[in-house]
């Protein structure tokens, strides 16, 4: 990472502890954590506790979390009029968009990686046999480690691009709530509109491909989104036209 990101990196991870702790908006994350990390691992128990269910709601925190934040990037600076300042400095484009990005995704996917420890603490703790309890399988923890930081990119980058051209914080945050929407109706209700030549097929790689196989190719779809999403962000991304009268 070149000392021009890692400076917006840190400029923009003191900005987001800052806000999270004003008027005790720094309590909302301990406590996702605390019922995520604690509470739900006690009901659940190591059987289900390691498994895919809580998997999927570690992965949700890391998103909830950098949508709690991202929205900020550019429209806050811009509410702040601190944004002609940010792009008067000698700082690269490319530098002040990866550092906002890197910063908000690191953001989310520290709160997932703490929430993960504590809940593996907590099955451990709570149900102690004699030896530690862990995930078991390579697609468990495949899914695990990546699925937080890839789709955590993929709604950072468009979290920023929706940012770059927001007048206020709060229309970019409509913004991603509306696109989250209509994302999660098209997921729910995508699948039955396909053709029935194309659900066979996906129907069959499901039921042919091991968990590994599936969570890889899961991966690299992701992975693609995400080189998407940056590469759109880094073509919107223009000085001259991101200060809004």
């Amino acid at each position: 990472m070149s000392p021009d990101i890692c400076a917006v990196f840190w400029k923009e991870w003191k900005e987001i502890l800052l806000q999270r702790t004003a008027g005790g908006g720094g309590l909302r994350p301990l406590f996702v954590v605390g019922v995520i990390g604690i509470l739900i691992p006690l009901r659940m128990g190591p059987q289900r506790y390691f498994g895919l269910q809580p998997i999927l709601m570690l992965t949700i925190v890391a998103l909830a979390s950098i949508s709690a934040v991202v929205a900020d990037a550019f429209a806050g600076e811009r509410e702040r009029h601190t944004l002609e300042t940010l792009l008067a400095s000698r700082l690269p484009d490319r530098a002040i968009l990866f550092g906002k990005i890197l910063a908000c995704l690191a953001y989310g996917w520290l709160i997932s990686l703490v929430t993960i420890v504590l809940g593996v603490v907590t099955v451990n703790v709570a149900n102690w046999t004699g030896h530690i309890l862990l995930y078991r399988d390579t697609a468990t923890w495949l899914a695990l480690l990546l699925a937080p930081p890839l789709l955590g990119g993929a709604v950072a980058s468009a979290g920023v691009l929706v940012s770059l051209r927001a007048a206020t914080v709060r229309s970019a945050q409509q913004t991603l709530a509306l696109a989250t929407v209509i994302i999660f109706l098209g997921i729910s209700f995508g699948f039955g509109a396909l053709p029935e030549s194309l659900r066979s097929w996906l129907t069959r790689i499901a039921l042919d491909w091991s968990a590994v196989e599936l969570t890889l190719a899961a991966t690299a779809v992701v992975l693609a989104v995400d080189l998407l999403l940056v590469l759109a962000a880094v073509a919107r991304f223009q000085r001259s036209k991101l200060v809004l009268d």
